[in-house]
Order: C-alpha cells, then sequence, then structure tokens
C-alpha cells in the first residue's frame, strides 16, 4: 500500500508519517520516528506509530494484510524533534489471521504506548 499514511513509501517527505520498518531479526523490526512539531502532543500519531511496524514484523512478502483490530494503551506522547524508537514484534499466525505487537519508546526511552494488532491476509 504505498500511499499508506504510516508507511507509504509513494508519499512525499511531510506527507504523512514515513515510518519504514526493517528487520532485526527473531521476526521484529524497528524504525526511528522524527516527531514533527504538528503532530507531537497528539495520541492519536502514537496509535498510528503503532500500526505498520507491528505489521511489517509478519512473513507478509507475497502475502498482503490489512488491519483488522489494534488494541492499545497509551501511557505519554511525545515532544516536538523527538526521535522516537518504534518497533513491532510477530506473535503468530492462524490462517489468515496473523498477530502481532509493537512498542512506541521516547527519546528518554519510556514506553509511549504499546499495541497488540490482528491483521487479515487478503485472497
Amino acid at each position: 500500500f504505498p500511499e499508506c499514511f504510516v508507511c507509504g513509501p509513494a508519499r512525499s517527505p511531510g506527507d504523512g508519517m514515513r515510518l519504514f520498518p526493517g528487520r532485526v531479526g527473531d521476526g521484529r523490526t524497528a524504525c526511528l520516528w522524527t516527531v514533527t512539531p504538528d503532530v507531537a502532543g497528539s495520541a492519536e500519531f502514537v496509535w498510528a506509530a503503532l500500526d505498520c511496524p507491528g505489521g511489517w514484523s509478519a512473513p507478509i512478502e507475497g502475502r498482503p494484510m490489512v488491519l483488522g483490530r489494534i488494541t492499545a494503551l497509551i501511557a505519554g506522547v511525545p515532544t516536538p524533534d523527538d526521535s522516537c524508537l518504534v518497533m513491532g514484534s510477530f506473535v503468530g499466525t492462524e490462517g489468515r489471521k496473523t498477530w502481532t505487537d509493537s512498542t512506541v519508546y521516547g527519546a528518554d526511552g519510556r514506553v509511549l504506548g504499546r499495541a497488540r494488532s490482528t491483521w487479515i491476509a487478503i485472497t
């Protein structure tokens, strides 16, 4: 989904979040999120950051998926120009469903949010 608000590579800088998680081993992904002043302090952007990095931790190659459900706990929000670490973790797959976890860490290392997501493979 090249136009995805969170991870879409077709979006121009300044349009969308442009989070590009990479695999770090053991079914995990990671990426940095540099928080712009216009989204700092907004819990909804922490929610958004929890989305795709989890999905990319799943074996998605050749099996596109869409988010079915995300359950999150937001514990804090970033400040302008913070460099947050966003990590995803593959939990498991059964049939067309895949489960992942994700976490956003603030620049000071505190957890800003955690989520468990259910992804549905497109047939």
